[in-house]
């Protein structure tokens, strides 16, 4: 009977005063506590379970806690979700987003992200019908194939201005016909665009605008990217460097994997290893006005691409192309010739070289330029090593008559090698053959001379054929 009074007593001393207390001092707790422990020796233990063990409680309510063993973490089931907040909060610029509600109130039809903050995306978030303002910001995903953003807004999904952009591991999905991926665009070219590995653009069932436009930037880097999408990237403004690497490319219904706009000005491009796979449609797309000082396309893959290229060769100046698929390698290469010329090569002293008369016609010029009759002028931008073959046609001008063929390089005679006839007869029909090696940069000329050393005032060469190679 004494133990039923003393549970009583305690009972209602506990439910009169709704606050208990554990440990050191009983009799004194903190008025703003319903439950208080206090220690110096001993902490609180909470409930231990894995991962599996967490996931099989039915319906936890909001605000239930457990440690969690096999991640380490101390998890907290929120509305619908768990969240790890011992991760939460190692950081204080981390923010987790498991739902809108872990994003800035929108404001009009943009949701304006903290300039400070690293976000980490946990699942696919759909935003609609509003758009992300990166306000420099940055974007990450822990799984690139299950973490990310989708909307059905009205142009891009997520967007910057004048800020640089670093994302990772984050999938976009355009939900409408007039949703696109991205809208980056720097107008001061010094701030950089970083697409890193494993950034996605998919469409689920609903044709969209694609992966949309990166503007300016002083480098814009995308490696290892996937586009699954109805349109390729649009790349306009003023710029650096634009380099896109290991890039998957896919399903493109509409437009170009890439596409340089025409008010593009740019440094450098250059694409390596990316894979163009889809039917039809256009690779690599140059816009006629476009200004590109340096590009570079190696070892991209294009499968069943309808037109690989647009706009640009792999011979056009500045640019340089090898081992793609469908694009031939690039090559310096320049051919002129003359037939049944009658025009005299004139010798002003004897053993010196004057170049050969007679007017050119052009075969072939692919980096080369022939604006001046005897004269291929290398107009790439690399340095080559350029292959000469030169051969000359012509009868001798007098008995004992002796010429000799060689190369000039920016109007000076290279003495070595050459080719000389011997001593011929008046009028006796000779061949002299050269090959040799130049070095040449951009704007160097090479040009065929011929020279006497036997006295003779001039000669007339018939045939010239003249070839230049890398």
């Amino acid at each position: 009977m004494k133990y039923f009074l003393a549970l009583t007593f305690l009972f209602f001393t506990i439910c009169s005063h709704a606050q208990v207390k554990i440990g050191d001092n009983p009799n004194t707790i903190n008025a703003a506590s319903i439950l208080e422990m206090e220690d110096t020796t001993r902490g609180v233990l909470v409930t231990r379970m894995t991962t599996a063990q967490r996931n099989a409680i039915a319906s936890p309510p909001s605000g239930l806690q457990i440690y969690n063993i096999t991640t380490n973490t101390m998890d907290v089931f929120r509305s619908d979700h768990w969240e790890s907040t011992t991760y939460a909060n190692t950081d204080e610029n981390l923010v987790y987003v498991y739902s809108m509600d872990d994003l800035p109130a929108p404001s009009g039809s943009s949701i304006t992200l903290d300039a400070n903050s690293m976000y980490i995306f946990r699942g696919i978030i759909d935003i609609s019908p509003y758009y992300l303002e990166l306000n420099g910001a940055n974007l990450q995903g822990i799984d690139p194939a299950r973490d990310g953003v989708q909307s059905s807004v009205s142009g891009a999904i997520l967007r910057s201005t004048d800020v640089s952009v670093f994302m990772q591991d984050l999938v976009v999905i355009p939900l409408s016909g007039t949703t696109s991926a991205y809208d980056f665009k720097d107008a001061s070219g010094t701030k950089f665009c970083n697409l890193f590995s494993g950034n996605s653009v998919i469409e689920i069932g609903i044709p969209s605008l694609g992966v949309g436009q990166i503007s300016g930037f002083i480098a814009a880097t995308i490696v290892k990217n996937y586009w699954n999408c109805a349109d390729g990237l649009k790349v306009d403004g003023n710029m650096g460097k634009f380099a896109c690497a290991y890039t998957f490319i896919t399903n493109l219904t509409t437009g170009a994997g890439i596409e340089f706009l025409g008010s593009l000005v740019i440094d450098d491009i250059d694409l390596s290893n990316n894979y163009f796979i889809y039917s039809g449609n256009t690779g690599v797309k140059l816009n006629p006005s476009a200004q590109v000082d340096r590009g570079r396309l190696t070892t991209n893959m294009f499968r069943d691409v309808g037109t690989v290229l647009s706009g640009v060769t792999p011979y056009d100046i500045g640019w340089n192309m090898s081992q793609n698929t469908n694009i031939p390698d690039t090559r310096a290469y320049g051919y002129i010739f003359t037939n049944s010329n009658a025009e005299s090569t004139n010798f002003l002293t004897n053993n010196t070289y004057a170049k050969v008369n007679g007017t050119t016609s052009s075969v072939k010029l692919l980096k080369f330029e022939s604006v001046m009759n005897n004269r291929l002028t290398y107009k790439g931008m690399e340095d080559i090593i350029a292959n000469i073959f030169i051969t000359v046609t012509g009868k001798s001008p007098s008995n004992d008559a002796s010429l000799t063929l060689a190369v000039s390089k920016n109007g000076t005679a290279i003495n070595n090698p050459n080719h000389s006839t011997g001593l011929m007869v008046n009028n006796q029909t000779f061949t002299l053959v050269l090959e040799t090696e130049v070095d040449m940069s951009t704007d160097d000329y090479i040009e065929a001379v011929i020279k006497t050393t036997t006295g003779e005032s001039s000669v007339a060469i018939s045939d010239l054929q003249f070839r230049v190679r890398d």
